[in-house]
């Protein structure tokens, strides 16, 4: 009985742990809009989270846990992105 109680106990610790692990989400695009070497502010809410750096050929690439955020471009338009568990492909309009 207390080798079954043990079990028990590592078994919810495991999954406690994971559930609690953030969920990450890579995002790669194109924005549109912006010259290579434009840096862009990404935030979720009010905050801050990351910044975008547009490479040549307008490409990006970017981690996020997962969520809805808003990227800030120069022209003072705010698109909203959706990062979800995995990998996407998300096209950002600047212009």
């Amino acid at each position: 009985m207390i080798r079954h109680a043990g079990f028990v106990a590592v078994t919810a610790s495991l999954l406690a742990s994971s559930i609690a692990q953030a969920q990450v989400g890579t995002l790669q695009g194109v924005v549109s809009g912006v010259q290579a070497g434009t840096v862009l502010a990404v935030f979720k809410g009010d905050a801050k989270v990351a910044d975008l750096k547009v490479e040549a050929g307008g490409k990006y690439s970017l981690a996020l846990n997962t969520g809805i955020y808003t990227v800030k471009c120069p022209n003072g338009t705010a698109p909203r992105i959706a990062a979800l568990n995995g990998s996407a492909t998300v096209n950002i309009n600047c212009q």
